[in-house]
């Protein structure tokens, strides 16, 4: 069975890892509070999160499982600290999200135990396909206001 790469602490919300091709990978998070701003009932922490390739092109290697594995294992430590909210806005600058949320849905049904609530949103802003989703503790006692705003936040033009 594959395991995840070694993990680096940068702080408590950024990690790093490289892989067995050379790409040093970032993960991060980030407060993304303003989101739910209007809706004083939800108080869960909210933060959004990117996975950037800082050395390295992942474009130049194979597909490495084991990113997975370890993005899995980022997530769960994150979700351990607190019953937080996760949004997640799949990249559209190369017009190749629609493949990154597929590859997101992926992880999200192998590695899912059922800690984890995920809904998913669809946009379109300037002609651009916009896939974003907020990945929630099932033991959060507000995922349905969470999930409920997070819908209504999209249909206005998120």
């Amino acid at each position: 069975m594959l395991s995840p790469y070694q993990l680096q602490e940068s702080d408590e919300l950024s990690y790093e890892f490289t892989t067995e091709q050379g790409i040093k990978y970032k993960i991060y998070f980030i407060d993304y509070s303003q989101l739910f701003a209007e809706y004083s009932d939800i108080k869960a922490l909210t933060y959004t999160f990117n996975i950037d390739a800082i050395e390295g092109n992942p474009d130049t290697v194979k597909r490495d499982y084991r990113i997975a594995i370890t993005v899995n294992e980022i997530l769960k430590l994150f979700f351990q600290k607190v019953e937080n909210v996760i949004v997640y806005t799949c990249d559209s600058l190369d017009r190749r999200q629609i493949a990154r949320k597929r590859l997101f849905d992926v992880w999200y049904w192998k590695f899912n135990d059922g800690a984890i609530i995920k809904e998913d949103c669809f946009t379109i802003i300037e002609e651009t396909e916009i896939y974003t989703s907020i990945l929630i503790s099932k033991n959060n006692a507000t995922n349905a206001e969470i999930i409920k705003a997070f819908k209504e936040i999209h249909e206005r033009g998120y």
